[in-house]
């Protein structure tokens, strides 16, 4: 039957949900949570860790897209296309169309091009940038185009940083403390599918299918996190 869809009940113990989280799949790809609709990959803060305790149900809802997803594409297209000229890109070998694959990978793992997602951590819009980091950035998170400016520059300081797309990604995760931390990818499951999801989104972006490469901790980690800066 069009629109059955398979919904996920998740109860965690997590202070920060005071309640249960549904998250509904649609034969279509879409996926809603908690009134969200969205399309392609979930978004990282989806809640779908294996430690949550789950039941699975079904449901029969509209899996409805959302308005002005053209235009939000566009606007991450313009993004990154304004920095394909960053010095990062070349220092890890991408480029215009692999960064530009890399960055609309990176948005739909985060909010699933919803400009209003909002995570439970306070992450927000198409970046999921967190409050002190979009200041630091000197950009309002609620304006789509300032969100994926600053989410452009954030990730291309990390690569500028790293110099390795898979540290840069465990860095705009998890933060790059974590990475400096850990000397590599930090050990946090959530990390790593979150990398393995990015790899996955690229994959079907470029067009056929490619084999995942392996989560691996990359060697020669910088001793310091990096400052918030635009390498031109």
């Amino acid at each position: 039957m069009t629109g059955t869809i398979c919904a996920l009940v998740l109860i965690t113990a997590s202070p920060s949900r005071s309640a249960a989280d549904v998250i509904a799949f649609g034969r279509d790809g879409t996926a809603r949570t908690s009134g969200w609709i969205f399309h392609g990959e979930p978004p990282a803060w989806a809640g779908l860790g294996d430690s949550a305790e789950a039941e699975v149900v079904l449901a029969s809802l509209d899996a409805t897209p959302p308005s002005g997803r053209d235009g939000i594409l566009s606007l991450i297209d313009a993004t990154a296309d304004r920095h394909k000229g960053n010095r990062a890109l070349r220092q890890v070998d991408l480029d215009a169309d692999a960064w530009q694959i890399l960055f609309r990978a990176l948005v739909e793992a985060e909010s699933s091009y919803n400009p209003t997602a909002v995570s439970p951590k306070g992450a927000y819009g198409l970046g999921q940038l967190m409050p002190d980091t979009a200041r630091a950035l000197g950009v309002d998170p609620r304006d789509p185009s300032q969100n994926l400016d600053g989410a452009a520059r954030y990730l291309l300081a990390q690569l500028a940083t790293f110099k390795d797309i898979d540290l840069a990604l465990a860095a705009y995760n998890a933060g790059p403390h974590r990475v400096v931390e850990y000397s590599g990818i930090p050990p946090f499951t959530e990390t790593r599918d979150y990398i393995a999801r990015i790899h996955r989104i690229r994959s079907r972006l470029a067009g056929p299918p490619a084999s995942a490469p392996d989560i691996r901790v990359a060697e020669g980690v910088p001793a310091r996190a990096p400052v918030l800066i635009d390498l031109q």
